[in-house]
């Protein structure tokens, strides 16, 4: 990463002339530096191999379409790409300028041939005249330079169809993940637009980036049920899983999305749990009393039970090169005693602290959701059953636990350790009680709840701003599970997409307002986006 000093001259260059590319450039050396520190920092999802994306970048033009030779304030292509390098570190971008001598068209298109395996994306900045080099199945951005001939086929991009065309020949495109964007190669619009033009490129560039870092993902999961989710899968009880779900569903996340699943099988993490280090359990359980507001009805050895639970499956995780943890373990014996019942709540917690996506009861379609809302963002995400209110016009996420680090920053949210909602013996204090935190959010603040359907290859989501509960809702922190965040949403439309069968009971929540980033994620992986609330 450069210092302060390059930055400056950059700033410097921009009051030539040039602060349209340089000012988002800065912007967004900032973001390309955050994920970099996320994937790769001391507290980084481990697992991720540390290695550039790599974009296959096409210039079919020089940018200009003017009669008479290129304008002096034109922005040229190897101009541009300094720009680009500059923004985009952790990038690398694999060159073919079509307006130089030693490479045509048809050359570069064999060359993305040859390097598909190799690559993570496509970037074609020009008129796209050879639509081949937009159809490699690889996440594409295609570029139109302001003020240059529109050759751009953006209703094929878009639709995937052209019914009425009158030309004839060339192939069957299909298989498109199709981003547009523009740039302002003239510099002949103000210095905002241009900047926003550069700056939304460089975004749609990272997001390249992301599902690059969703097909390095390797989830561990442990659980005793048979089937992958099955919790999640609550509706028609004479319905059930197909006998093949499993390997099903595992083959679609690998082909699909590049993410693998490692199954471990509950004994391995009762032995795991014997070979915790006890005072290493006592004091993380003793820093999670003192990080809370309070601990009411449980007691410091059911803290402490959830913080070997929390180590046994670092240890795990860490054996098989994992960076996210999914389970629905409840025993740290596997005995039906009642004295070894544990919840994971608060450990689950730990891992998101520290950058590692970890969820309870096992959901891998939640847990890819967790994946990519953090390599989109720096934030955790809550999971939580669905609950939809539609007379108080309300989305409700509850469970028992939500991450404390939810916008992602330094700034934690306030909690209480409690028994665990499922306990047989909550709010009793005695052994089995279990701990189950109860976050508290902040209202009017804004929240996307969303998940990702991988055997539908689609993406579901609505947008809401939080809300009070208690000003809702009498005694609302004694019914259902301990941590509820509840958000204003148009909920009448949202609960006729509800359908347990189809897409189960329980959703992600993730600080912001993400729709337009999901939509366009969507397009690079091939996903529909099903928007609940419109």
């Amino acid at each position: 990463m450069n210092g302060k000093g390059d930055l400056q001259n950059g700033f410097y260059r921009a009051a030539r002339g040039f602060l349209g590319f340089v000012v988002p450039s800065i912007l967004c050396l900032g973001l390309i530096s955050f994920l970099g520190k996320r994937v790769n920092g001391e507290e980084s999802p481990k697992g991720l191999v540390n290695r550039d994306t790599q974009i296959y970048t096409v210039f079919d033009t020089k940018g200009c379409g003017c009669a008479g030779g290129s304008p002096e304030r034109l922005v040229t292509n190897d101009e541009l790409l300094r720009k680009l390098q500059a923004a985009c570190k952790g990038v690398t971008f694999v060159v073919r300028d079509v307006t130089k001598p030693d490479t045509t068209l048809d050359s570069a298109l064999r060359d993305l041939q040859s390097l598909k395996e190799s690559l993570d994306g496509v970037l074609i900045i020009g008129t796209c005249r050879e639509y081949r080099l937009a159809f490699s199945g690889l996440p594409t951005i295609v570029v139109y330079n302001v003020h240059e001939f529109m050759n751009v086929p953006y209703k094929l991009f878009y639709t995937g169809k052209e019914e009425d065309r009158v030309l004839v020949g060339g192939p069957k495109y299909e298989k498109g993940k199709i981003l547009t964007a523009s740039l302002d190669r003239l510099r002949c619009c103000s210095p905002r637009i241009s900047s926003a033009m550069f700056g939304d490129l460089v975004e749609k560039i990272r997001l390249i980036e992301v599902v690059k870092n969703l097909k390095q993902s390797r989830i561990l999961v442990i659980t005793p049920c048979k089937y992958l989710a099955q919790v999640d899968y609550q509706g028609d009880r004479l319905k059930r899983f197909p006998e093949d779900y499993n390997q099903t569903y595992t083959h679609a996340l690998k082909e699909l999305l590049g993410v693998e699943l490692v199954r471990v099988e509950p004994k391995e993490f009762y032995e795991a749990v014997k070979k915790v280090d006890e005072k290493k359990a006592q004091a993380i359980a003793r820093m999670w009393i003192d990080e809370a507001k309070a601990m009411t009805d449980t007691t410091e050895s059911e803290v402490v039970k959830t913080a070997k639970s929390y180590l046994a499956f670092d240890a795990l995780r860490k054996k098989y090169n994992c960076n996210a943890v999914s389970t629905h373990m409840r025993s740290l014996t596997g005995t039906r005693k009642l004295e070894d019942l544990f919840w994971p709540g608060l450990g689950l917690m730990e891992f998101q602290k520290r950058g590692i996506q970890a969820i309870c009861q096992e959901y891998e379609n939640i847990m890819v959701t967790h994946l990519l809302g953090y390599y989109l963002t720096g934030r955790p995400s809550m999971l939580g059953d669905l609950m939809i209110d539609t007379f108080n016009d309300v989305s409700i996420v509850l469970h028992c636990g939500a991450p404390i680090n939810f916008y992602g920053d330094d700034r934690r949210l306030p909690y209480i350790i409690r028994s665990h909602a499922q306990s047989p013996v909550k709010g009793t204090s005695k052994p089995g009680s279990g701990t189950g935190p109860q976050v508290e959010f902040p209202v009017d603040e804004p929240v996307t709840i969303w998940k990702v359907y991988v055997l539908h290859k689609k993406i579901g989501l609505h947008t809401g701003k939080t809300v009070d509960g208690h000003a809702l809702y009498k005694d609302l922190d004694h019914f259902m599970c301990r941590t509820k965040l509840i958000a204003s949403v148009d909920a009448k439309k949202v609960q006729r997409h509800f359908s347990p069968d189809e897409y189960g009971i329980h959703r992600a929540a993730t600080y912001g307002d993400l729709r337009e980033k999901i939509r366009d994620l969507a397009t690079l992986i091939g996903f529909q986006v099903m928007e609940e609330d419109r």
